[in-house]
């Protein structure tokens, strides 16, 4: 069985059986989840649904939530975008706490794409079973698209923190947008955590908000060196301009005749 979106008004939203199959199928680690509050997952599905990307990357994933969230945004919005989603698959049991930084082994096999059949979005994910140094160096000659979308929540050490947002930030396409797991987490199961380490260091050069919770979850805005906000000129309706210019003559008349008055008295 597959979760199936409902048309509600007009636009395809979720509700509780989607939170509730999206619990089931691809549960949630750390993402201030509570019942069918989706707590970061909600963030995740409205950026989609907002920015509307052709390709998504995430990197890292316990069991397939944020990955699976986006997926099903994605899905909702036609399915025309694609999420590349990148993990070993290790497990703290095999690799052991240095290598695996808390991996529960999901992705070693290709049993763990069931949680994507589960959510009816299995289509839309392509995972690659391997190392983040495996896959960026592999990037450009795969032809894979530049990212509007970028979720880091790999291995959280330093080192790798680093790595996965120096080579998110070269192929993310710009204006576009990096979201960090666990971005206020001090500790990890292996006893260090780089990524708030790296999101401060981003804040220097980015536009970065982070949103409140447990683990935290900050949002980088990436640009084009020298720019900031984009502005739109938006020109005035018809209506309020000939609004404007009615207004204008009236008052216009109405001094002349005042003013005309004024003077023969």
């Amino acid at each position: 069985m597959t979760l199936e979106a409902r048309d509600l008004s007009g636009t395809w939203q979720l509700d509780d059986r989607d939170s509730s199959r999206i619990n089931s199928c691809t549960p949630g680690i750390a993402q201030e989840v509570i019942g069918s509050n989706l707590g970061y997952g909600q963030l995740y599905y409205a950026l989609t649904r907002l920015l509307r990307p052709r390709t998504v990357l995430v990197i890292g994933s316990g069991y397939g939530f944020t990955p699976g969230v986006i997926a099903l945004a994605l899905k909702h919005d036609g399915g025309r975008g694609r999420v590349l989603f990148v993990d070993p698959g290790y497990s703290n049991t095999v690799q052991g706490p240095e290598r695996a930084h808390g991996g529960s082994g999901t992705w070693a096999t290709s049993r763990g794409m069931s949680r994507f059949d589960c959510l009816g979005v299995r289509s839309l994910v392509t995972h690659f079973r391997e190392r983040n140094d495996q896959f960026f160096p592999r990037y450009a000659s795969r032809g894979l698209p530049r990212p509007e979308l970028i979720v880091i929540d790999g291995a959280h050490d330093l080192g790798n923190a680093q790595y996965d947002t120096a080579n998110a930030l070269k192929i993310v396409k710009k204006p576009g947008y990096v979201l960090m797991h666990d971005s206020t987490n001090w500790w990890s199961r292996t006893g260090h955590m780089g990524v708030a380490n790296v999101v401060r260091e981003l804040s220097l050069e980015h536009e970065v908000l982070t949103f409140p919770g447990r683990a935290g979850l900050s949002l980088i805005r990436v640009v084009k060196p020298g720019r900031k906000l984009d502005l739109a000129v938006i020109p005035p309706a018809p209506v309020l301009g000939l609004g404007a210019l009615l207004l204008g003559a009236a008052f216009a008349v109405g001094w002349t005749v005042g003013r005309s008055v004024g003077l023969n008295e």
